[in-house]
Order: structure tokens, then C-alpha cells, then sequence
């Protein structure tokens, strides 16, 4: 008797990218103005001597680029909700990295909130290492390793449900948006050139939140 096995997956999880045409040399401008005037920064996931995490950005007076950005986002991260949710979002806050050589982000989740995200301001011209990954709840990674599951065949192409970590190439213009509780980090970034980004949260508004 012959029978057909179809494939089926049991919790997907949903990111989103899209390309924005921000002023990125003015956004650079800025960000190195925020360095600035904000030197000692934070530590939070940053690694390396030189890795710059700014304090949470309050003030947008004289930074007009910035201030058109997050506009963007608020648009783009509403947008994302709505297509399956009722409410509106509100920008809870967002920050500043800059990467030089050697300097990366460990893997974390932002949790008590709804969406994470980065927008990428300066990207090196050539991109050695400094990739942005999400991570498998480190539980799952583990039952699906081949120490539980077995080696892969010779010739199977890998699909993203195989993997433990998966990958985002950043390009300068390019957001991502993802559900704050997953897992992620940056690889170390080998090149010589600087990596500049804007990193945010975003959580339901419950005051006008409603259910239908």
C-alpha cells in the first residue's frame, strides 16, 4: 500500500525585513554625534573593548534623521502587528550601537515586551563576520542536535527548521523586526571598518488595546 507523507511544522516564528530609504549618511552624522554626547554609553549585551551601546535616546532635538527613522519604524512595526492583531504599539525605547573590530552582542531576548528590532546605519564595505543570528530556544537546540537525532545524509540540503542558529546579512537601509522573546545575538565583527545600527522594543498599548 502506498502513501503520501506531507511535512508540517508545529510553532513557526515569523520576522520581517524590509528596505528602507533613509538619509544614511546623515544617520551616520548623527549616531557619531550621539557617541558623542554620551561617551561612557551602557554595558548591556556589547562585548569588546571598543563595543558602544549608547543609554536609551531621550532626546531628538537636533536630530532630525534620527527622528524621521523611528517614524519609519513606528509605521513599519504597526504595520506588522495589525496584519494579525488588534491594538496599537508603542515605542517603549531605542539606542545606539556602533561595532568596531572585535566587538559583538551575546545572545539574549528582551522579555516583558512585544518586538524587537535594528535598523542598519553603516554596514563594512566588506562584511567579515558580523552577522546578526537568532537562536533556537537553547532546550529545542539541544533535542535536535545529532547527538538525539543522528547525523544529516551526506546529500541533504539543509533547511532553516535544521539549524540551531539562523543568520541575517545585514546591508545598510535594512530593518528587521522580530518577537521580542526570541533569542539573538551578533557574531564578532572581523572587519576593519565600523558597524553602526539602531536597536528599539516596542509593547502593546494596553490603554487602547481591545477585543472585538
Amino acid at each position: 500500500m502506498k502513501f503520501q507523507i506531507k511535512p508540517g511544522f508545529c510553532f513557526p516564528t515569523q520576522f520581517w525585513t524590509a528596505e528602507l530609504n533613509e538619509n544614511i549618511k546623515r544617520l551616520q552624522n548623527e549616531a557619531y554625534l550621539i557617541r558623542e554626547n554620551d561617551k561612557d554609553g551602557v554595558s548591556k549585551s556589547n562585548t569588546g573593548i571598543n563595543g558602544y551601546h549608547s543609554k536609551d535616546i531621550r532626546d531628538l532635538k537636533n536630530l532630525p534623521a534620527t527622528n524621521h527613522l523611528l517614524n519609519q519604524i513606528i509605521n513599519a512595526v504597526n504595520a506588522i502587528h495589525q496584519i494579525s492583531r488588534q491594538g496599537d504599539l508603542l515605542l517603549t525605547n531605542f539606542w545606539l550601537n556602533i561595532s568596531p573590530k572585535g566587538s559583538s552582542n551575546i545572545p539574549h531576548t528582551h522579555s516583558g515586551l512585544t518586538y524587537s528590532g535594528v535598523f542598519y546605519i553603516k554596514v563594512p564595505k566588506e562584511m567579515k563576520g558580523g552577522r546578526f543570528l537568532f537562536y533556537r530556544n537553547f532546550n529545542e537546540a539541544d533535542f535536535i542536535s545529532t547527538e538525539y537525532m543522528g547525523h544529516f545524509k551526506k546529500d541533504y540540503q539543509l533547511q532553516s527548521y535544521d539549524y540551531p542558529i539562523n543568520t541575517i546579512s545585514p546591508k545598510e537601509n535594512m530593518l528587521v523586526v522580530f518577537p521580542a522573546w526570541v533569542p539573538h545575538g551578533v557574531e564578532i565583527n572581523l572587519s576593519d571598518e565600523e558597524r553602526i545600527s539602531l536597536s528599539f522594543n516596542f509593547k502593546l498599548n494596553r490603554n487602547f488595546a481591545s477585543v472585538k
